[in-house]
């Protein structure tokens, strides 16, 4: 089945990436889940996508078969929950990042810390399961271009937190049009990298290029 199609009445089809059967609600539930993701990630990371199924998860770590299928009913439903830990713990530790730069620092170390760890969270992606990589970053981009309705997932971006963060150094007139621009840019460039050229997404040149474009339209006063 493809990522998202059109069918005969015009209907715009998606298919959503796997997700979770139900949320853990106990705390014996929400320990045993938090220990499946933990050695999830840990296999995956270790060894790669082809080492992680349920028969090696209830092997790690200890908990049945019937109990991971009862959270998570595909290894791609776990690699998803692990994936959006991840992004979280990665959100959290950018905006601390971009907060704790030295006095020294300026706006432009800011973008390109920003998108040293935005493209390196995507590549990230790539190395947990390829496919479902491709699959929930369709996903994302239609939720960032409307089409399809999705939860917010932070109410905190780095775009806001860079501009606050360098305010001086922001000179741009339409502050409001120029954080739109940069955020989008910042989440629409690494998810085309990730689908047309994830090679880009590691090269060492890849957040300086973007940076400089940034930069320039933060920093240049409006005509």
């Amino acid at each position: 089945m493809n990522d998202k199609n059109t069918g005969d009445d015009g209907v715009l089809q998606v298919e959503v990436p796997a997700q979770p059967r139900k949320a853990p609600r106990q705390a014996r539930s929400i320990a045993l889940v938090s220990a499946l993701k933990q050695t999830g990630r840990q296999i995956l990371e270790k060894e790669g996508r082809a080492a992680l199924s349920a028969l090696r998860l209830a092997e790690d770590s200890g908990v049945a078969i019937s109990s991971i299928y009862e959270y998570f009913p595909t290894m791609e439903a776990l690699i998803a929950a692990i994936f959006e830990d991840y992004r979280a713990e990665v959100h959290t530790e950018l905006l601390a990042g971009i907060s704790a730069l030295p006095a020294s620092a300026t706006l432009f170390d800011g973008i390109v810390l920003t998108l040293r760890v935005g493209l390196a969270a995507h590549y990230k992606k790539t190395l947990f399961d390829p496919v479902f990589s491709v699959r929930a970053t369709h996903y994302d981009e239609l939720v960032r271009l409307d089409l399809i309705k999705a939860r917010q997932i932070w109410d905190t971006t780095a775009t806001a937190t860079l501009m606050q963060r360098f305010a001086s150094e922001v000179v741009v007139k339409d502050r409001e049009k120029a954080e739109f621009l940069v955020y989008q840019t910042l989440l629409a460039l690494p998810r085309a990298m990730l689908l047309e050229n994830p090679g880009y997404l590691t090269d060492n040149d890849t957040p300086l290029l973007i940076a400089r474009m940034l930069h320039a339209l933060l920093t240049t006063a409006s005509q």
